[in-house]
């Protein structure tokens, strides 16, 4: 049997740091939920200051997957909100990025952190925004690890690889390990399988 999974409260006590993002004036609070180093990926929490905007134009080498709980992110005229994830492949073009009042989201990285140039990547990746709805895959993309995929029937699953499991709904988060069984949360889940 395996050990039971306790799923993390993201409005609850969590340790807060502050990031200054590349090409922003203002710095973020981000929570980091977990790190993998042989991966190269993060899961961090970020809480957006009210106003926050980045006029620079740029990209950088970590690819991202961001689920927006609260508010939205505009960014090189797109717009995600609440029910909504944006998937940005390696050295997409950042451009007019700036978020509503309270917004927060749950990223994924891929890759190292760091690394913003200026203007357009010779080669720039893709972005786009999903619906987190029950059925919604992200496949294997070039520069992003593993998959992502929406799931309304994941309580109970033992999943064949280490996955973070959030509950946008619920604001609740897990790691399960491959082989352990997923959390019994209320909600729709967005799965990110590592492998």
């Amino acid at each position: 049997m395996s050990e039971q999974i306790t799923p993390l409260d993201l409005d609850g006590d969590l340790t807060w740091g502050v990031h200054q993002i590349a090409g922003a004036e203002e710095p973020a609070r981000i929570a980091m939920l977990r790190a993998d180093a042989a991966r190269g990926t993060r899961t961090v929490l970020v809480a957006f200051p009210d106003g926050w905007r980045r006029d620079a134009t740029g990209n950088q080498p970590a690819g991202e997957e961001m689920v927006v709980l609260s508010g939205e992110v505009r960014m090189s005229g797109l717009s995600c909100g609440a029910g909504e994830a944006l998937v940005a492949e390696p050295h997409v073009t950042r451009s007019a990025t700036s978020t509503d009042d309270g917004t927060r989201a749950v990223v994924f990285f891929s890759g190292a952190g760091g690394g913003w140039a200026e203007g357009e990547a010779e080669v720039p990746g893709k972005v786009e925004v999903l619906p987190v709805e029950p059925g919604v895959v992200r496949g294997a993309t070039a520069g992003l690890v593993g998959t992502l995929e929406v799931r309304a029937d994941v309580a109970g699953a033992v999943l064949a690889a280490d996955a973070d499991v959030l509950w946008p709904q619920a604001r609740q988060w897990a790691f399960v390990p491959a082989g352990a069984t997923v959390p019994d949360v209320a909600g729709l889940a967005v799965v990110h399988l590592w492998d």
